[in-house]
């Protein structure tokens, strides 16, 4: 890995490996189902029987790409303080369908939340359980396959997409990471005031669709890279 990130730096190019990448894009179902958890975990939990710091999701963003380029977005958002996690589980099987590819970045972390809903859901577990063989890893590729200096031996989504995507980055979101949305989402549930609500529940909305919006542009660019 270092001997890539030290031959991408001297040449000033990226180090592509285009045959594994070309394998990874093309096990890929359509429709693709682009998808993005956002979670608390309080250290004082709130809902009955959660210890604390276990998280939860209050939010998800899912873009969905069709074999002909339609793309599509459906998103939720827990707008109370009421448990969220069955509202979650619910929104989550009425939008992914039973075919095609799940794409999520660092899928371990999506796939754990579904087992988790599987648990807290028990009637919609078998539907739940049933997306996890289906997913696919983006951050994978740039592990090992794919090394860029200008990401600065990162592959995080925030320091790949400026570089993969020249134009779109996070920087000027409100909410920019995970852990903002997290003190976001608390205030927003919190407030009286319909005006403020209405700014925190875009600024959320805002967040978390980037993030999958941010995986169906560095798709089209690893597919346009393999076809090459």
């Amino acid at each position: 890995k270092h001997l890539r990130y030290q031959q991408s730096y001297r040449e000033q190019r990226p180090i592509i490996d285009q045959g594994a990448i070309h394998a990874e894009v093309s096990r890929l179902n359509y429709p693709i189902y682009f998808l993005d958890f956002e979670t608390e975990g309080p250290a004082i939990p709130w809902i009955d029987g959660m210890h604390p710091f276990e998280q939860f999701p209050f939010q998800f963003s899912c873009h969905i790409l069709t074999e002909e380029g339609t793309l599509t977005h459906e998103e939720y958002l827990h707008q109370n303080q009421s448990d969220p996690r069955i509202s979650v589980a619910q929104a989550l099987v009425d939008t992914i369908n039973p075919q095609g590819s799940i794409v999520a970045y660092n899928a371990p972390f999506e796939k754990r939340f579904i087992k988790n809903l599987a648990f807290w859901a028990p009637t919609l577990a078998r539907d739940l359980k049933a997306m996890l063989p289906r997913f696919c890893d983006q951050l994978v590729i740039f592990r090992n396959y794919y090394t860029d200096f200008r990401f600065h031996g990162s592959a995080s989504i925030k320091d790949v997409l400026p570089v993969i995507v020249p134009g779109l980055s996070y920087k000027d979101l409100p909410v920019s990471d995970g852990g903002l949305a997290q003190l976001t989402w608390n205030k927003y549930i919190r407030s009286t005031n319909e005006s403020e609500r209405a700014e925190l529940r875009r600024d959320l909305l805002d967040y978390c669709g980037q993030d999958t919006f941010a995986m169906v542009e560095i798709h089209r660019y690893l597919v346009n890279v393999t076809s090459n």
